[in-house]
């Protein structure tokens, strides 16, 4: 597996729908000039976990991940990947 999430954004099969991935799957997030800058792990019930700052457990939709203290998205959504 590459280190940065760019690179490891070009492995794995596309999801097309956050309601379809499955624990295991890699989320893939991008910047305003829409490079991949962060990626997380998808868990069970529309959580990631994922590294910002610290390690955290936070919601994911459609939209991103949804920090539950600030009550804000703090990254975007591009897409989700199947890595077998």
């Amino acid at each position: 597996m590459p280190r940065d999430a760019y690179e490891q954004a070009t492995l794995g099969e596309l999801i097309d729908f956050v309601e379809l991935a499955q624990e295991g799957d890699l989320a893939f997030f991008d910047n305003a000039e829409g490079k991949i800058t962060h990626v997380g792990m998808v868990l069970a019930n529309q959580e990631i976990i994922h590294a910002s700052g610290r390690v955290r457990i936070d919601k994911l939709d459609h939209e991103g991940i949804f920090n539950r203290q600030t009550k804000k998205y703090t990254h975007h959504l591009k897409f989700i990947k199947r890595i077998q």
